[in-house]
Protein backbone atom coordinates (compact mmCIF):
# COMPACT_ATOMS: atom_id res chain seq x y z
CA UNK A 1 0.00 0.00 0.00
CA UNK A 2 2.80 2.30 1.02
CA UNK A 3 4.57 1.71 -2.30
CA UNK A 4 1.90 2.47 -4.05
CA UNK A 5 1.57 6.02 -2.87
CA UNK A 6 5.09 6.58 -3.09
CA UNK A 7 4.62 5.43 -6.86
CA UNK A 8 1.76 7.91 -7.42
CA UNK A 9 3.45 10.55 -4.90
CA UNK A 10 6.78 9.87 -7.59
CA UNK A 11 4.47 10.45 -11.10
CA UNK A 12 2.65 13.52 -9.63
CA UNK A 13 5.97 14.98 -8.91
CA UNK A 14 7.45 14.69 -12.29
CA UNK A 15 4.57 16.18 -13.93
CA UNK A 16 4.79 18.90 -12.03
CA UNK A 17 8.57 19.25 -12.82
CA UNK A 18 7.70 18.39 -16.99
CA UNK A 19 4.65 21.07 -16.71
CA UNK A 20 7.32 23.51 -14.86
CA UNK A 21 9.72 23.08 -17.65
CA UNK A 22 7.50 23.41 -20.25
CA UNK A 23 6.03 26.76 -18.62
CA UNK A 24 10.03 27.56 -18.35
CA UNK A 25 10.69 27.43 -22.16
CA UNK A 26 7.69 28.93 -23.04
CA UNK A 27 8.42 32.06 -21.32
CA UNK A 28 11.45 32.58 -22.46
CA UNK A 29 10.18 31.87 -26.22
CA UNK A 30 7.78 34.83 -25.22
CA UNK A 31 10.11 36.98 -23.82
CA UNK A 32 12.76 36.55 -27.22
CA UNK A 33 9.28 37.76 -29.37
CA UNK A 34 8.30 40.58 -27.38
CA UNK A 35 12.60 41.64 -27.50
CA UNK A 36 12.72 41.57 -31.06
CA UNK A 37 9.12 43.39 -32.25
CA UNK A 38 10.85 46.11 -29.63
CA UNK A 39 13.79 46.04 -31.66
CA UNK A 40 12.07 46.14 -35.04
CA UNK A 41 9.82 49.42 -33.29
CA UNK A 42 13.15 50.80 -32.28
CA UNK A 43 14.92 50.92 -35.47
CA UNK A 44 11.58 51.68 -37.21
CA UNK A 45 11.50 55.30 -35.09
CA UNK A 46 14.81 55.65 -35.94
CA UNK A 47 14.62 55.53 -39.69
CA UNK A 48 11.62 58.29 -39.38
CA UNK A 49 13.97 60.41 -36.79
CA UNK A 50 16.89 60.21 -39.84
CA UNK A 51 14.05 60.71 -42.49
CA UNK A 52 12.56 63.78 -40.59
CA UNK A 53 16.10 65.15 -40.23
CA UNK A 54 16.62 65.00 -44.29
CA UNK A 55 13.45 66.67 -45.12
CA UNK A 56 14.39 69.59 -43.10
CA UNK A 57 17.61 69.67 -44.43
CA UNK A 58 15.95 70.85 -47.50
CA UNK A 59 14.28 74.19 -46.89
CA UNK A 60 12.86 75.58 -49.80
CA UNK A 61 14.68 79.04 -51.10
CA UNK A 62 13.33 82.13 -52.11
CA UNK A 63 14.87 84.82 -53.96
CA UNK A 64 13.29 88.43 -53.81
CA UNK A 65 14.15 90.08 -57.16
CA UNK A 66 13.99 94.07 -57.81
CA UNK A 67 13.62 94.84 -61.66
CA UNK A 68 14.90 98.36 -62.93
CA UNK A 69 11.91 99.02 -65.02
CA UNK A 70 9.25 96.68 -66.45
CA UNK A 71 8.53 99.86 -69.47
CA UNK A 72 11.84 98.74 -70.82
CA UNK A 73 12.13 95.78 -73.25
CA UNK A 74 16.01 95.01 -72.44
CA UNK A 75 14.72 94.33 -68.46
CA UNK A 76 11.50 92.03 -69.43
CA UNK A 77 14.13 90.26 -71.05
CA UNK A 78 16.30 90.00 -68.14
CA UNK A 79 13.14 89.08 -65.92
CA UNK A 80 11.85 86.32 -68.20
CA UNK A 81 15.40 84.78 -68.24
CA UNK A 82 15.81 85.09 -64.79
CA UNK A 83 12.23 83.32 -64.25
CA UNK A 84 13.40 80.55 -66.66
CA UNK A 85 16.35 79.86 -64.02
CA UNK A 86 14.40 79.96 -61.12
CA UNK A 87 12.05 77.11 -62.37
CA UNK A 88 14.90 75.02 -63.47
CA UNK A 89 16.34 74.89 -60.09
CA UNK A 90 13.03 74.89 -58.37
CA UNK A 91 13.82 78.05 -56.13
CA UNK A 92 10.93 80.57 -55.77
CA UNK A 93 11.15 84.47 -57.04
CA UNK A 94 9.54 87.16 -55.88
CA UNK A 95 9.87 89.63 -58.74
CA UNK A 96 8.96 93.41 -58.34
CA UNK A 97 9.37 96.47 -60.49
CA UNK A 98 11.35 99.57 -59.29
CA UNK A 99 9.67 101.44 -62.28
CA UNK A 100 13.24 103.36 -61.69
CA UNK A 101 12.50 105.00 -58.33
CA UNK A 102 15.69 104.68 -56.16
CA UNK A 103 12.83 105.33 -53.09
CA UNK A 104 11.02 102.12 -54.02
CA UNK A 105 13.32 100.00 -54.55
CA UNK A 106 14.65 100.64 -51.02
CA UNK A 107 11.00 99.70 -49.50
CA UNK A 108 11.20 96.82 -52.06
CA UNK A 109 14.39 95.33 -50.36
CA UNK A 110 13.12 96.71 -46.52
CA UNK A 111 9.96 94.40 -47.63
CA UNK A 112 12.33 91.30 -49.06
CA UNK A 113 14.08 91.54 -45.23
CA UNK A 114 10.42 91.41 -43.73
CA UNK A 115 9.49 88.47 -45.91
CA UNK A 116 13.09 86.86 -44.76
CA UNK A 117 14.15 85.85 -48.14
CA UNK A 118 17.38 83.68 -48.53
CA UNK A 119 19.32 86.19 -51.22
CA UNK A 120 18.24 89.15 -53.27
CA UNK A 121 18.46 90.60 -56.42
CA UNK A 122 18.72 93.95 -57.62
CA UNK A 123 19.07 95.95 -61.04
CA UNK A 124 19.94 99.35 -59.12
CA UNK A 125 18.01 101.94 -60.53
CA UNK A 126 21.15 104.79 -59.52
CA UNK A 127 24.37 103.64 -58.50
CA UNK A 128 24.30 105.89 -55.40
CA UNK A 129 21.03 105.60 -54.14
CA UNK A 130 21.14 101.57 -54.08
CA UNK A 131 24.08 102.19 -51.49
CA UNK A 132 20.89 102.23 -48.70
CA UNK A 133 19.93 98.68 -49.79
CA UNK A 134 23.34 97.07 -49.81
CA UNK A 135 23.39 98.37 -45.97
CA UNK A 136 20.01 97.02 -45.13
CA UNK A 137 20.59 93.55 -46.87
CA UNK A 138 24.33 93.46 -44.67
CA UNK A 139 22.81 94.25 -41.40
CA UNK A 140 20.04 91.42 -42.15
CA UNK A 141 22.33 89.11 -43.26
CA UNK A 142 21.35 88.24 -46.46
CA UNK A 143 23.01 88.28 -49.62
CA UNK A 144 22.40 91.19 -52.09
CA UNK A 145 23.76 90.53 -56.08
CA UNK A 146 23.57 93.59 -58.27
CA UNK A 147 23.40 93.46 -62.01
CA UNK A 148 24.45 95.76 -64.51
CA UNK A 149 24.17 99.15 -62.68
CA UNK A 150 27.04 98.88 -60.40
CA UNK A 151 26.21 100.42 -57.06
CA UNK A 152 29.00 102.24 -54.38
CA UNK A 153 28.13 100.14 -51.92
CA UNK A 154 29.41 96.47 -51.36
CA UNK A 155 27.32 93.94 -53.07
CA UNK A 156 28.58 90.21 -52.77
CA UNK A 157 28.77 89.54 -56.04
CA UNK A 158 28.30 91.76 -59.83
CA UNK A 159 27.47 91.08 -63.04
CA UNK A 160 27.05 93.30 -65.62
CA UNK A 161 28.30 94.56 -69.47
CA UNK A 162 31.89 96.42 -70.07
CA UNK A 163 30.24 99.49 -70.82
CA UNK A 164 32.96 101.44 -71.80
CA UNK A 165 33.85 99.09 -73.91
CA UNK A 166 30.45 99.37 -75.59
CA UNK A 167 30.76 103.19 -75.80
CA UNK A 168 34.22 102.86 -77.81
CA UNK A 169 32.67 100.07 -80.18
CA UNK A 170 29.77 102.91 -81.06
CA UNK A 171 32.48 105.25 -81.58
CA UNK A 172 34.10 103.03 -83.57
CA UNK A 173 31.38 102.49 -86.10
CA UNK A 174 30.11 105.99 -86.22
CA UNK A 175 33.88 106.81 -87.02
CA UNK A 176 33.42 104.05 -90.12
CA UNK A 177 30.02 105.39 -91.01
CA UNK A 178 31.60 108.80 -90.97
CA UNK A 179 34.37 108.42 -93.21
CA UNK A 180 34.57 112.24 -94.30
CA UNK A 181 33.70 113.33 -90.65
CA UNK A 182 30.77 114.91 -89.36
CA UNK A 183 28.30 116.42 -86.83
CA UNK A 184 27.13 113.64 -83.88
CA UNK A 185 24.68 114.36 -80.80
CA UNK A 186 24.11 112.04 -78.11
CA UNK A 187 21.23 110.85 -76.26
CA UNK A 188 22.24 110.34 -72.80
CA UNK A 189 21.31 109.16 -69.68
CA UNK A 190 22.82 110.55 -66.83
CA UNK A 191 21.23 109.26 -63.68
CA UNK A 192 22.68 105.48 -64.70
CA UNK A 193 26.08 105.01 -64.22
CA UNK A 194 26.34 102.23 -66.91
CA UNK A 195 24.44 105.20 -69.59
CA UNK A 196 27.30 107.34 -68.41
CA UNK A 197 30.13 105.12 -69.10
CA UNK A 198 28.56 104.25 -73.03
CA UNK A 199 28.56 107.97 -73.78
CA UNK A 200 32.08 108.65 -72.63
CA UNK A 201 33.34 105.48 -73.71
CA UNK A 202 32.02 107.22 -77.32
CA UNK A 203 33.46 110.29 -77.00
CA UNK A 204 36.73 109.45 -75.43
CA UNK A 205 37.11 106.77 -78.95
CA UNK A 206 36.37 109.89 -81.32
CA UNK A 207 38.23 112.59 -79.50
CA UNK A 208 41.32 110.21 -80.06
CA UNK A 209 40.52 108.63 -83.66
CA UNK A 210 38.44 110.14 -85.29
CA UNK A 211 39.28 114.41 -85.54
CA UNK A 212 37.10 115.42 -88.30
CA UNK A 213 34.34 114.19 -86.35
CA UNK A 214 32.47 116.86 -83.85
CA UNK A 215 30.14 115.70 -80.87
CA UNK A 216 28.01 119.00 -81.39
CA UNK A 217 25.56 118.05 -78.78
CA UNK A 218 24.29 115.34 -75.13
CA UNK A 219 21.35 115.77 -73.76
CA UNK A 220 20.13 113.26 -70.57
CA UNK A 221 16.74 111.63 -71.62
CA UNK A 222 15.95 110.57 -68.30
CA UNK A 223 14.58 106.70 -69.40
CA UNK A 224 11.66 108.83 -70.62
CA UNK A 225 10.88 108.15 -74.44
CA UNK A 226 8.76 110.93 -74.84
CA UNK A 227 11.81 113.22 -73.46
CA UNK A 228 13.74 111.64 -76.27
CA UNK A 229 11.79 112.05 -79.08
CA UNK A 230 11.36 116.16 -77.78
CA UNK A 231 15.49 116.07 -77.52
CA UNK A 232 15.73 114.55 -81.22
CA UNK A 233 13.42 117.20 -82.48
CA UNK A 234 15.83 120.20 -80.57
CA UNK A 235 18.88 118.46 -82.26
CA UNK A 236 17.22 119.09 -85.63
CA UNK A 237 16.29 122.32 -85.13
CA UNK A 238 19.76 123.75 -83.80
CA UNK A 239 21.91 121.42 -86.54
CA UNK A 240 20.44 121.32 -89.86
CA UNK A 241 23.33 119.39 -90.83
CA UNK A 242 23.83 117.08 -88.29
CA UNK A 243 25.18 113.48 -89.33
CA UNK A 244 24.60 110.51 -86.59
CA UNK A 245 22.37 110.29 -83.42
CA UNK A 246 23.62 108.03 -80.67
CA UNK A 247 21.49 107.07 -78.16
CA UNK A 248 22.46 104.98 -74.70
CA UNK A 249 19.41 102.68 -75.20
CA UNK A 250 17.73 101.33 -77.93
CA UNK A 251 14.48 103.08 -76.26
CA UNK A 252 15.90 106.50 -77.05
CA UNK A 253 17.08 105.44 -80.22
CA UNK A 254 13.56 103.65 -81.04
CA UNK A 255 12.50 107.51 -80.45
CA UNK A 256 15.17 109.53 -82.20
CA UNK A 257 14.65 107.05 -85.23
CA UNK A 258 10.80 107.68 -85.52
CA UNK A 259 11.39 111.77 -85.46
CA UNK A 260 14.36 111.15 -87.93
CA UNK A 261 12.28 109.31 -90.53
CA UNK A 262 8.88 111.26 -89.81
CA UNK A 263 11.25 114.56 -90.70
CA UNK A 264 12.14 112.77 -93.76
CA UNK A 265 16.17 113.35 -92.62
CA UNK A 266 19.27 111.52 -93.93
CA UNK A 267 20.44 111.02 -90.53
CA UNK A 268 21.93 107.63 -89.03
CA UNK A 269 20.95 106.62 -85.92
CA UNK A 270 23.31 104.03 -83.64
CA UNK A 271 21.29 102.33 -80.41
CA UNK A 272 22.53 100.41 -77.52
CA UNK A 273 21.11 97.65 -75.85
CA UNK A 274 20.61 94.65 -79.02
CA UNK A 275 16.55 94.58 -78.56
CA UNK A 276 14.59 93.05 -81.13
CA UNK A 277 12.87 96.51 -82.23
CA UNK A 278 16.28 97.39 -82.99
CA UNK A 279 17.29 94.38 -85.19
CA UNK A 280 14.07 94.30 -86.97
CA UNK A 281 14.71 98.11 -88.32
CA UNK A 282 18.32 97.39 -88.67
CA UNK A 283 17.40 94.89 -91.01
CA UNK A 284 15.44 96.99 -93.20
CA UNK A 285 18.70 99.20 -93.76
CA UNK A 286 17.30 102.34 -93.56
CA UNK A 287 18.78 104.83 -91.26
CA UNK A 288 18.99 103.04 -88.06
CA UNK A 289 22.50 101.75 -89.12
CA UNK A 290 24.01 99.48 -86.18
CA UNK A 291 23.18 98.39 -82.20
CA UNK A 292 25.71 97.89 -79.67
CA UNK A 293 24.27 94.60 -77.76
CA UNK A 294 24.51 93.22 -74.58
CA UNK A 295 23.18 89.56 -73.18
CA UNK A 296 20.43 90.15 -71.30
CA UNK A 297 19.49 86.59 -70.88
CA UNK A 298 22.88 85.37 -69.91
CA UNK A 299 23.33 87.98 -67.01
CA UNK A 300 20.11 87.51 -65.75
CA UNK A 301 20.73 83.51 -65.50
CA UNK A 302 23.77 83.61 -64.14
CA UNK A 303 22.21 86.03 -61.32
CA UNK A 304 20.13 83.29 -60.02
CA UNK A 305 22.39 80.89 -60.08
CA UNK A 306 24.78 83.10 -57.74
CA UNK A 307 22.46 83.23 -55.66
CA UNK A 308 21.87 79.79 -55.35
CA UNK A 309 25.19 79.17 -55.13
CA UNK A 310 25.80 82.13 -52.48
CA UNK A 311 22.74 80.68 -49.88
CA UNK A 312 24.20 77.19 -50.28
CA UNK A 313 28.03 78.47 -49.02
CA UNK A 314 29.37 77.90 -52.31
CA UNK A 315 32.15 80.33 -53.81
CA UNK A 316 30.97 83.24 -56.23
CA UNK A 317 32.95 85.63 -58.30
CA UNK A 318 32.75 89.29 -56.27
CA UNK A 319 32.80 90.69 -60.39
CA UNK A 320 32.26 89.78 -64.10
CA UNK A 321 31.99 92.15 -67.07
CA UNK A 322 30.84 90.50 -70.08
CA UNK A 323 31.72 92.40 -73.26
CA UNK A 324 29.06 93.56 -75.51
CA UNK A 325 29.38 93.42 -79.33
CA UNK A 326 28.03 95.21 -82.53
CA UNK A 327 24.74 94.33 -84.54
CA UNK A 328 24.67 95.69 -88.36
CA UNK A 329 23.25 95.15 -91.60
CA UNK A 330 26.68 92.25 -91.94
CA UNK A 331 25.26 90.14 -89.52
CA UNK A 332 21.99 91.26 -88.52
CA UNK A 333 20.28 88.41 -90.16
CA UNK A 334 21.42 86.13 -87.45
CA UNK A 335 19.96 87.88 -85.03
CA UNK A 336 16.51 88.01 -86.46
CA UNK A 337 13.65 86.19 -84.74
Amino acid sequence: MKKRIVKRLALVISMVLAVGCLAGCGSKETTQTTDTAKADKETTAENEATDTDTKSDKKDITIGISIFTRTHVFYNRVEEAMQKKCDELGVTGIFVDADTDSDKQLSQVQDFITQKVDAMVIIPVSTAGSNSCLELANKAGIPLLTAFTKSDGDSLCHFGTDENVGGKLAGEYIAKALPDGGKVAIITYDDVENCVLRAEGCKEYLKENAKNIEVVDEQNYQGDAEKASAITQDFLLKYPDLSLIFAVGDPAAMSAYTIVNGAGKDIKVIGYDGNPEAVNEIAKSGNWIADVAQDPEGIGEAMIDNAVKAINGEEIPKEKYIEPYIIDGDNVKDFVK
